[in-house]
């Protein structure tokens, strides 16, 4: 069956001008039952930006993200994962903007386009201009709010560093509740994951978000 076996979807790196995923996105009639299952806990609260999000998508892909389609070849490995990515979507005591915040800037920092083009549509929805989201893309955290800066900065210190320095916690715990650093934490990590595999997985753009892929300059 489709996703059962070692070399279901694999598909050898090519050397030419145009690249092809190495785990390809399984086409929605070879998802197996469990695989429809497994996305499940992807399905959004009724009224959130990503049930918007969602409803608007279907009328124009009608089509699964290529996200959820590779996870479809692992059912077993979507499900486990995507509870867990469920929290943090729909119910992360971050504001829907700062966690965006702190997407776009692990993306950028992994060069996932894939993952940067899918949160930056969604920043627009939730608060972030277009300027704000570009500048994500970069290593500095100049023009922004003290608060915006000490995410980003919060960020930035994880992924180089692999935790905070003493003033960064400080700062951090008197601006945001406990729950709140642990899922600004959790958030990186997760996100991290994902933009290290869908990199790994060389994981395409959809066709409705291939023209909002980094801005020029800033995903090399």
């Amino acid at each position: 069956m489709p996703g059962d076996d070692r070399s279901s979807g694999s598909v050898e790196k090519t050397s030419g001008a145009e690249s092809k995923p190495r785990i390809a996105p399984l086409d929605l009639p070879d998802w197996t039952v469990e695989a429809m299952a497994a996305m499940e806990p992807m399905r959004p609260p009724s009224g959130t930006t990503y049930d918007r999000r969602k409803t608007d998508r279907n009328r124009q892909a009608r089509r699964p993200n290529n996200a959820l389609s590779v996870l479809a070849h692992h059912p077993e490995l979507a499900e486990a994962f995507l509870m867990f990515n469920r929290h943090l979507l729909y119910f992360n005591t971050l504001s829907e903007r700062t966690r965006e915040l702190v997407i776009l800037r692990v993306a950028w920092h992994r060069r996932s386009e894939y993952e940067w083009a899918q949160h930056a549509a969604t920043g627009l929805e939730v608060g972030l201009t277009a300027g704000e989201i570009d500048r994500t893309a970069t290593g500095s955290v100049d023009g922004w709010s003290p608060g915006d800066a000490l995410v980003l900065r919060a960020v930035d210190e994880l992924h180089h560093n692999g935790n905070w320095d003493d003033p960064t916690w400080n700062e951090l715990a008197g601006t945001f509740t406990t729950r709140q650093i642990m899922d600004l934490l959790f958030t990186v990590g997760a996100y991290d994951t994902l933009a290290v595999a869908f990199n790994c997985f060389d994981l395409p753009l959809d066709p409705e978000l291939e023209t909002r892929g980094f801005p020029p300059g800033t995903g090399q």
